[in-house]
């Protein structure tokens, strides 16, 4: 929500910015915002309160509209201090020159050139007190602290922070490629114990079986021990009945000669 408020509010100054801009690139000579039939007045006197307008009004006139006698009209008057402001009178004559074809405006109390004419006061559009704001941004200082000195704090937090987001990016990349090789890793040392532990049953298996070897050895080694005991168990038993047989006859001889 606080983004969408920032942002908005972001669009909003910009969308001034450019207003005031335009509106200060248009100035004419008279330092009053021209475009192709509208001109953009200040009312920066207390003088036409009679005729509608106040101090401080933001006033649109339609300069494609003909200006008729007895119609009252803008236009631009100087000062006693030599500023031009804007005036209102009642148009009375209009007066062309035949030497130099040049309109001059009959007004109230004095005479114009055309040039100095504006357009008539109906059909204008007034807009209270904005007048006095864009007065305000159209002034050099004005200008200068609202307009220009925010604008270069706003380009540069941006550019800072989109400095920042392709840091941010960069590192976010570098992390990746690092989990990714530490991935990489984790699956290459699987592999190698997976391709380690077949080996490892292979020689346990072949240990069994020489085992099995050896045992069924030791067994056929104790068996045939065996048998040659019995054997010769066997064979010593003869041998005995054969010497109990001779001593035998030897006493019998013995016995016959006495």
């Amino acid at each position: 929500m606080k983004k969408i408020i920032y942002n908005t509010l972001i669009i909003l100054y910009a969308l001034i910015a450019i207003i005031v801009t335009i509106c200060l690139l248009s100035f004419n000579q008279y330092k009053v915002s021209e475009f192709d039939s509208t001109t953009v007045l200040i009312i920066n006197t207390n003088n036409l309160k009679e005729k509608g307008f106040n101090k401080g009004d933001l006033v649109l006139v339609d300069t494609t509209q003909k200006q008729e006698p007895g119609e009252d009209i803008f236009f631009h008057a100087t000062s006693e201090l030599g500023k031009t402001t804007i005036d209102i009178q009642t148009l009375k004559d209009k007066q062309v020159s035949a030497v130099t074809g040049e309109t001059t405006y009959v007004l109230e109390n004095k005479e114009i050139p055309s040039d100095l004419a504006i357009g008539p006061t109906k059909n204008s559009t007034r807009i209270g007190k904005l007048g006095t704001i864009l007065s305000i941004l159209e002034s050099k200082w004005g200008f200068l602290i609202l307009i220009v000195f925010p604008s270069l704090l706003a380009f540069l937090y941006e550019l800072w922070e989109f400095i920042a987001n392709v840091r941010a990016a960069k590192d976010e990349e570098e992390e990746e490629e690092e989990e990714e090789e530490d991935e990489n890793e984790e699956e290459v040392e699987e592999v190698v114990v997976e391709k380690k532990k077949p080996a490892k049953k292979t020689t346990t298996t072949t240990a069994k079986k020489t085992t099995r070897a050896t045992k069924a050895t030791t067994t056929k080694a104790t068996t045939t021990k065996k048998s040659n005991t019995a054997k010769k168990t066997s064979t010593s038993k003869p041998k005995a009945t054969t010497t109990k047989a001779t001593t035998t006859k030897s006493r019998t001889t013995k016995a016959k000669e006495q």
